[in-house]
């Protein structure tokens, strides 16, 4: 499989016989509905390139992903692991997968994978465990968590 390019959603459309916008629609979901021989004909198509949607473009789409991030001091606590089973135990019932980041209570390590989770669009992020007493950091979290 090494060098073989991955299936885009339009070659999915392409051998569908159909639009790029009823293949998104048939594959992605959609308030206006596709009919189902043409829902048919996307999936088998799909199937037949082994097409796997790109998580990148729907983020772009969606303006989130399906990933709520998780920051905690130190994982091999267990407090905080208690945390990360919880919200990873919560967030499977809504098709979301958490991504955890240990921060070793390092102010800057914090602010890096905060910003990082912003770039990567996550849908939400829980914040557990930031015990710095610096004013300065503290401003500039708050700054990445609402900006």
């Amino acid at each position: 499989m090494a060098g073989e390019r991955a299936a885009t959603l339009s070659d999915v459309a392409r051998e569908a016989g159909v639009s790029l916008a009823t293949a998104s629609r048939a594959l992605n979901g959609s308030d206006r509905v596709v009919r189902p021989e043409l829902q048919e004909k996307v999936l088998a198509a799909a199937n037949k390139l082994g097409y796997m949607p790109n998580a990148n473009a729907q983020a772009m789409a969606r303006g989130s992903t399906e990933t709520v991030g998780l920051l905690v001091k130190d994982i091999s606590d267990p407090y905080f692991s208690t945390i990360a089973g919880g919200l990873a135990d919560e967030a499977e019932k809504h098709g979301l997968l958490v991504m955890l980041c240990n921060t070793g209570g390092q102010p800057e390590r914090e602010q890096k994978f905060l910003a990082a989770l912003r770039r990567q669009r996550s849908r939400a992020i829980v914040l557990a465990g930031s015990d710095t007493a610096d004013v300065r950091h503290t401003s500039e979290v708050a700054d990445l968590l609402t900006s």
